[in-house]
């Protein structure tokens, strides 16, 4: 068996930029707002990592979000 220097991380960031979804309990999905240029408050967590996988589900579920 090959070893590698590997670990696998989740993190949640269900709009990966900032937005008023990012509490899992404390949202209205459809008042649903985000900062398009607010992805520092997530991006911070995964600044080293070598391979992001992203699920983009959320993004195509309603026609239309508030953009800031």
């Amino acid at each position: 068996m090959k070893e590698y220097n590997a670990t696998i991380e989740f993190y949640w960031a269900p709009l990966l930029v900032e937005s008023n979804s990012d509490d899992p309990v404390n949202h209205r999905v459809a008042e649903r707002t985000v900062r398009v240029h607010g992805i520092e408050k997530h991006a911070k967590y995964w600044t080293d990592a070598d391979i992001l996988v992203f699920n983009t589900f959320l993004w195509w579920r309603r026609k239309a979000m508030n953009v800031l």
